[in-house]
C-alpha cells in the first residue's frame, strides 16, 4: 500500500497559504506521522513554485526526519485553480536549477528518494551522470524506480518521461476518462466502456501521446524525447495542444518568453488581480 500526502512547504505558513486552510500543515504532518507509524510506504508530495522553492532543502531534511520513503516534487500545471496563479510557476531556468539540485542531493546518498514529475528530471539526471562518467548510477524518476524493478531498464525509452495515456489514464468522479489528472481532455466515460483493454489499445488520443515523433518542435526534435518528451499537461494548459512544446523546459525557453510577453498561441500567463 502506497500513501502520498501533500505538504507544499517546510513551514506551516507556506503550506497553509497555498492550501487556503489555516492549520492544514499540522493536519498533513499528523497524517504523515500516522502513516509512518503503522509502517505504510509513505511519500510527501510538494508542488514546487516560486513561493516555496527556497524551502526545498529544508523540506528534504524534514522528510528524512519524518522517516518517509521519499519526496515527490510535482511540476506546476496550469489547470483547475492553477490557471489563476501561473505567475507562481517556475521559469525554465529556475526549473533547471531545481532539477540539478535534486539530482545532486540524490548523488549525496540522502536517506530518502527524491523524484520529480517534471519529465526533464530524467534528461538532467542523464546529463549529470554523463558529465561525471558515472553510467552505473541510476537516478530514480517519478515514473521508474530501480528499487522496484531493474528488469525494466531495457525499456526506459517507453517508460521515460510523461506517462499520460502511455501507461495510465485518469478517472473523474463521474466516470470521465482523461489521459492525466492534470489534463482535462475528455476521451470517453468508463460507464460506456465495454472492454477497458480494448479502449486502452485503440483510443486515438492515447496513441497520439505514445508517439513521440508526433510531438511538435522542439520536443519532437529533441534527442531526449524518448526519456523526457515534455509534460503534455503543461503543453495543453499553456498552449491548448497536448502535442505542443512544454514551455517549462530550458530547451523551450523561447516558448516561455513568448508566454511571458503574452504572444503565445493560446493561453498567456495569467496575472492575479
Amino acid at each position: 500500500l502506497y500513501v502520498e500526502i501533500s505538504i507544499d512547504g517546510a513551514r506551516p505558513e507556506t503550506h497553509d497559504e497555498f492550501r487556503g486552510i489555516p492549520g492544514a500543515f499540522e493536519m498533513a504532518v499528523r497524517g504523515v506521522k500516522n502513516c509512518v507509524e503503522v509502517g505504510l510506504w509513505t511519500q510527501v508530495a510538494m508542488t514546487v513554485t516560486k513561493s516555496n522553492v527556497s524551502e526545498l532543502p529544508e523540506m528534504i531534511k524534514t522528510c528524512e526526519e519524518f522517516g518517509v520513503q521519499g519526496l515527490t516534487c510535482f511540476n506546476f500545471v496550469p489547470t483547475g485553480r492553477g490557471v489563476f496563479i501561473t505567475e507562481n510557476d517556475l521559469s525554465p531556468r529556475e526549473r533547471e536549477e531545481v532539477l540539478k539540485y535534486m539530482v545532486s542531493e540524490v548523488l549525496k546518498g540522502r536517506k530518502i528518494q527524491i523524484v520529480s514529475t517534471a519529465p526533464q528530471y530524467a534528461r538532467v539526471a542523464l546529463e549529470i551522470e554523463s558529465a561525471l562518467k558515472a553510467s552505473e548510477i541510476v537516478i530514480p524518476t517519478h515514473f521508474w524506480n530501480p528499487r522496484f524493478s531493474r528488469a525494466v531498464a531495457g525499456i526506459t525509452e517507453f517508460i521515460g518521461g510523461c506517462g499520460a495515456g502511455r501507461f495510465y489514464f485518469a478517472l473523474d468522479p463521474d466516470g470521465t476518462i482523461t489521459p492525466c489528472v492534470f489534463m482535462p481532455v475528455k476521451v470517453g466515460n468508463i460507464r460506456d466502456v465495454k472492454d477497458v483493454e480494448d479502449f486502452w489499445s485503440t483510443c486515438p488520443v492515447f496513441w497520439d501521446l505514445r508517439d513521440r515523433d508526433r510531438l511538435a518542435p522542439h520536443c519532437g526534435e529533441c534527442k531526449f524525447r524518448f526519456v523526457c518528451g515534455g509534460c503534455r499537461a503543461r503543453a495543453y494548459g499553456y498552449l491548448g495542444d497536448y502535442l505542443a512544446p512544454d514551455p517549462g523546459c530550458i530547451n523551450n525557453l523561447h516558448v516561455w518568453e513568448e508566454l511571458v510577453r503574452g504572444r503565445a498561441l493560446a493561453r498567456p500567463l495569467h496575472r492575479s488581480p
